[in-house]
C-alpha cells in the first residue's frame, strides 16, 4: 500500500489580513499618525500566489492519485527541503534565466503508475523575487534545453516500505520542467522505469537520442505530462 512519510513544516498561514493594509507611521513635529496605505488588488494576488506553498493542503499540492492517461498513485513525500538539494547547475540556471529571483523551498513527492511501470520523482521549487523578476522565470526558463543538460536534473527521491524503496539516480531516463505563468514556482519531474534498470547516460540525454528517451517511451510521458500537469495547480488565474 501506497504510504506518505515526512513532511517538514508546511502550515497554513493566513495571509488575508495582512495582504489587505498595512500602516505607514507618518511623523508631524512631535506627533505620529497611523496612514493606512492600500494594497492593490494585484498586489494581494501575487502575495497569495506566492504564498500557495504554504496555504494549500499537502494533498492538494501532491494529491493521492493524479490521472495522466493512466493513474499515478503518491507513494511518499518529503520533507519541504533547502536548495541545497538541487543541483549547483539547476541554480545557476536559474540565476542566469531570471536575476534577481533565488530559490526558497524544495517540495518533492515520488509518484507510481498503477502497473508500476514508471517511477516520478515531483518537484516544486519555490521562487522568491519582486513580480518583475519572477517574470523573467516564466518568460526565460527553457524546459526542453534544461531537459537534454544532466548537470541540472535534480535527484529521485526512494520512498521507504515501498515498490521505489530502491530508487536511485542511476535509474533516471528523463526529466522535464515547467514554470508557473507568474514565475512564482518551477515544477519538475524525473522519472525512471520501475524495474530497476540503468537509466541514461549523459551523451544520451544531451542527444536526446537513447531508446528509453523516444516520444512514447513511459518515463518521457510521465516527465513531461506531470511536469505540465503539476505546474498547472500553481497557475496564476489573475494574470492574463
Amino acid at each position: 500500500m501506497p504510504e506518505r512519510y515526512w513532511w517538514g513544516a508546511v502550515l497554513s498561514i493566513a495571509v488575508g489580513a495582512a495582504m489587505a493594509v498595512t500602516a505607514v507611521l507618518a511623523t508631524s513635529g512631535s506627533t505620529k499618525t497611523a496612514t493606512p496605505v492600500a494594497v492593490s488588488p494585484a498586489q494581494q494576488a501575487d502575495q497569495a500566489q506566492r504564498a500557495m506553498w504554504r496555504t494549500k493542503p499537502v494533498d492538494q499540492v501532491f494529491p493521492a492519485t493524479v490521472t495522466l492517461g493512466s493513474q499515478y498513485v503518491r507513494l511518499g513525500i518529503a520533507d519541504a527541503a533547502g536548495c541545497q538539494v538541487l543541483p549547483q547547475d539547476f541554480l545557476l540556471e536559474l540565476a542566469t534565466d531570471a536575476p534577481g529571483t533565488s530559490c526558497v523551498k524544495v517540495l518533492r513527492a515520488t509518484y507510481t503508475d498503477i502497473t508500476q511501470t514508471v517511477f516520478a520523482t515531483v518537484g516544486v521549487v519555490v521562487i522568491g523575487g519582486d513580480a518583475s523578476a519572477r517574470d523573467k522565470v516564466w518568460r526565460q526558463w527553457t524546459p526542453d534545453s534544461a531537459a537534454k543538460q544532466p548537470d541540472t536534473m535534480p535527484d529521485v527521491i526512494p520512498v521507504p516500505h515501498t515498490v521505489a524503496a530502491g530508487l536511485t539516480d542511476t535509474q533516471r531516463v528523463a526529466w522535464d520542467s515547467q514554470a508557473s505563468n507568474d514565475g512564482s514556482y518551477v515544477v519538475y519531474v524525473v522519472s525512471a522505469f520501475g524495474d530497476g534498470r540503468v537509466g541514461s547516460n549523459d551523451s544520451e540525454l544531451r542527444t536526446g537520442l537513447g531508446k528509453a528517451l523516444v516520444a512514447d517511451s513511459p518515463p518521457v510521458q510521465a516527465a513531461s505530462g506531470l511536469s505540465q500537469l503539476f505546474a498547472n495547480e500553481f497557475t496564476d488565474t489573475e494574470k492574463g
